[in-house]
């Protein structure tokens, strides 16, 4: 994968105007980013172990991801992967079609942040550490609107100084089984509308299995993925900017998704239910 480092412009102190973060908060993702690296030389293979041996995954479209992901972050600009949300898997799947462990390895930068939710992967000290070192910063979504701005500001100085991350539109997994518009959270347009010419990766990935939501795909089942950049922008500032940047996104998703099933056949409608993913 080519090392876009020469290409990235964005330095610290630009970052630090983008978004409003401590010293602290500096620190603390430099050393998560530090361990997570170091680490990663045993947790990246024993992910794709997981993945492709054990549970007996396969990802079809794996290797134009990576060519159109190489292209994006090779131009140095600021890139946020976005994608549809059926499995509490997701991150990892993507992670694994974006890039291989010796990628990661070499610029680890690579490697996108992750927003999970809470309740989702730290519930345990197993998961609460496999989070930290797979460069997450989870989000309470009941929590206020001070913790949603910290999470957010997070990921904004993140990018703008180099890093990639990773957000799903939807906020959380498609109670359907299908990309849901009228879902859309507005902290994707938030972040983007605070970075200077960003680009989004969007991503659409779906097991031939996969009817509705869940915890995982069904073991052995084959995730197709298709991938496209975007680059959305907007003449609003504000709340109604971010909106709007946030809407181009899960448009494209929504296309995206009905290319899939238009070419694999739509799959069964999945029940609406009241908990969130």
């Amino acid at each position: 994968m080519p090392n876009p480092s020469s290409a990235r412009t964005a330095d610290p102190t630009e970052a630090q105007e983008l978004a409003e973060i401590t010293a602290a908060d500096r620190r603390s993702l430099a050393a998560q980013t530090f361990l997570g690296h170091l680490a990663f030389a045993l947790v990246g293979p024993g992910a794709v172990f997981v993945m492709r041996r054990v549970r007996g995954h396969r990802i079809e479209g794996l290797d134009e991801a990576r060519r159109v992901y190489q292209r994006a972050v090779a131009t140095g600009r600021p890139t946020i992967i976005c994608a549809n949300h059926l499995t509490k898997y997701d991150s990892a799947f993507l992670l694994h079609a974006f890039g291989s462990t010796l990628d990661y390895l070499a610029d680890f930068r690579l490697f996108a942040w992750n927003v999970p939710a809470v309740e989702n992967f730290t519930r345990s000290l197993f998961w609460r550490s496999l989070v930290y070192l797979g460069k997450c910063i989870p989000i309470d979504r009941a929590g206020d609107a001070a913790h949603h701005k910290s999470v957010l500001d997070k990921i904004t100085y993140l990018v703008a100084r180099g890093d990639v991350a990773m957000i799903f539109p939807e906020g959380g997994r498609s109670r359907t089984g299908r990309v849901e518009l009228e879902s859309v959270t507005y902290g994707v347009g938030r972040i983007l509308g605070a970075l200077a010419r960003p680009q989004v990766v969007c991503a659409y990935m779906r097991g031939e299995k996969q009817d509705t939501f869940s915890d995982s795909p069904a073991k052995g089942d084959v995730l197709h993925l298709r991938v496209e950049v975007i680059e959305p922008m907007s003449s609003h500032t504000g709340l109604r900017g971010a909106r709007d940047l946030a809407r181009q996104v899960i448009i494209k998703l929504r296309e995206m998704e009905e290319k899939h099933l238009a070419e694999t056949g739509s799959p069964a409608e999945g029940a609406r239910m009241g908990e969130t993913g």
